[in-house]
């Protein structure tokens, strides 16, 4: 069964047919706004499913545990507005050192936005980088031992194999990349604070959220996965039910949270982790370099901070910018259990721009 809470009808036939093809094989398949293809292991992003009796490891791809958390403090506590002249490059340039590996290419990020609830929040979105490399590889070889031993070729593994040795090494890999998201935000707090726009006893607290993740309940003998899904309640750390869906680098992003009474079964405990993309990337280089410069001056004029020695845009912000992605004023209409908790728009965006 397929339960799809956007406009079937806009889903690009690639993503409908890696839908279409795990279809018979698990048990039910929730479909998000922001689904597009991708290629690998072959199921779309933006894709929840619940399976029986199996469990697929790799659906989730490489990027094991990626998520986001937020940090929000009343934004009375502002002593000044953020000088992106001063101090853009600076916070840059130290994110770089903020844990053991940078915040990694593609959609990462690492922002500051206001909140129309009057808040502030500061939001990372990153994973486990080579942790999660590991990990994936570590259920390759699973997988491979599977095979062989029964002469099958498959993708999954039976529940029984996730033993509490497995779940111990695979949570610890999600622990840590909730670790270093925590350490991101909470560092880029000490950064204000450092420099005078924060006082230093802001009271203030923090949400995290995973959307490439699998669980598995073996009381009921069946594992939910959730890849490019964020999930919502069961798991969400640090006692809140609200997570992010970011929108875009240059739109900022939304909070939200499930409404009171939802039954979030039917939408296997998760919603939309962004808007979704609507250029691939190489497209969205294609369109920037159509736009006329009048249109081309306007993003320069307001994101002055992002431009290079040469006054250009690397490929990495241009990415990333609001017209590579889908428009999210049907979100909340497409994804009726949830609430809106505030919108945010940025104010200062820090991310890697490697291809």
């Amino acid at each position: 069964m397929i339960k799809y809470f956007c406009n079937k009808n806009e889903i690009e036939q690639n993503a409908m047919d890696s839908i279409k093809h795990i279809e018979n094989d698990v048990e039910s398949i929730c479909v998000f706004p922001d689904i597009h293809y991708c290629s690998e292991r072959s199921i779309p992003i933006g894709v929840s499913f619940k399976s029986k009796d199996v469990f697929y490891p790799l659906v989730t791809g490489k990027d094991i545990g990626c998520g986001v958390t937020f940090l929000r403090f009343n934004s009375k506590e502002w002593k000044k507005p953020f000088n992106k002249f001063q101090h853009y490059n600076a916070l840059n340039k130290m994110s770089q050192s903020f844990t053991d590996e940078g915040l990694g290419g593609g959609n990462h990020f690492l922002s500051i936005e206001e909140g129309l609830d009057g808040n502030t929040y500061i939001i990372c979105h990153t994973g486990t980088r080579n942790l999660g490399i590991y990990m994936y590889q570590h259920f390759i070889s699973l997988i491979d031992k599977y095979n062989y031993d029964n002469n099958l070729n498959v993708e999954y593994l039976p529940i029984e194999m996730y033993d509490e040795e497995l779940h111990t090494k695979y949570q610890n890999i999600l622990d840590i990349g909730i670790s270093r998201r925590k350490t991101f935000v909470e560092k880029t707090l000490n950064f204000l604070c450092n420099n005078g726009y924060v006082d230093s006893k802001c009271e203030y607290d923090i949400v995290d959220s995973i959307h490439n993740v699998f669980r598995v309940d073996k009381q009921n003998n069946v594992a939910y996965h959730h890849k490019g899904a964020t999930e919502l309640n069961a798991y969400t750390s640090f006692g809140s039910n609200e997570v992010v869906i970011p929108i875009s680098m240059t739109r900022g992003s939304l909070i939200v949270k499930p409404k009171t009474g939802a039954y979030l079964d039917e939408n296997l405990w998760s919603c939309a982790h962004g808007a979704g993309r609507k250029l691939s990337r190489t497209d969205s280089l294609k369109y920037w370099h159509s736009l006329k410069n009048r249109d081309k001056k306007l993003y320069e004029q307001q994101f002055s901070e992002l431009l290079d020695r040469n006054g250009k845009f690397a490929n990495g912000y241009l990415q990333e910018f609001d017209f590579a992605y889908k428009n999210s004023d049907t979100i909340l209409s497409d994804q009726p259990f949830l609430k809106e908790v505030t919108k945010t728009k940025p104010i200062v965006t820090i991310k890697f721009t490697e291809i």
